[in-house]
């Protein structure tokens, strides 16, 4: 917090949250009145899949009675979509292609259902859910293919890194006629929420 010039605000945690027998758990017996999990249930499955389910639980115990748990998150992206926004369904495919193809993992996305869900079941009541919904700019969607870019040396095959790399510009160059084309300059699809 205080390198962000925040410490006055509060706490920021960064480290493990998983722990091994006999290591002492982050955070051992400290709680707050408020915890913000910004984006973590999805960012999970790249550094410590199948561990989503046992999160809140472990949230849980850190919060004081009376406590709020804030979770903000990415409805998963659809496989198709209707117009012009499914170029976006396409890219996320194609991103996580080349993130496969590189031998890493993915992140994924948990749905606002799945959510409520788990936090229900670890005993915390839902107050209010809000969906903002997302508009992708070029500059977004480039940020997205720059991903799948970044992979292409990772690949098995330089013939396959190439195939790859064509496929993404083709994809970057019809982002940029939708959304030229767009009256907001954005392709509207999904949204983010905050439980």
């Amino acid at each position: 917090a205080e390198s962000l010039g925040i410490d006055d605000k509060g706490n920021v945690i960064i480290g493990n949250w998983m722990t091994k027998d006999g290591e002492l758990e982050l955070c051992h017996g400290e709680t707050y009145d408020t915890i913000l999990a910004d984006y973590l249930v999805g960012a999970m499955d790249g550094f410590s899949p199948y561990y989503q389910d046992m999160i809140f639980p472990r949230l849980t115990k850190h919060l004081k009675p009376g406590g709020r748990l804030y979770i903000v998150g990415l409805n998963p992206i659809p496989d198709t979509a209707a117009g012009d926004a499914d170029i976006f369904c396409r890219v996320t495919k194609l991103r996580d292609a080349c993130i496969l193809l590189a031998g890493h993992r993915c992140y994924r996305e948990y749905p606002i259902e799945w959510i409520e869900r788990h936090l229900q079941k670890s005993g915390l009541k839902v107050i209010n859910t809000s969906k903002f919904p997302i508009m992708y700019s070029h500059n977004a969607i480039v940020r997205q293919l720059n991903v799948a870019r970044s992979k292409l040396p990772l690949f098995p095959s330089k013939a396959l890194a190439k195939e790859m790399g064509e496929a993404i510009d083709k994809l970057e160059q019809e982002s940029k006629v939708a959304t030229d084309k767009s009256p907001t300059g954005r392709l509207k699809l999904g949204f983010d929420y905050v439980v």
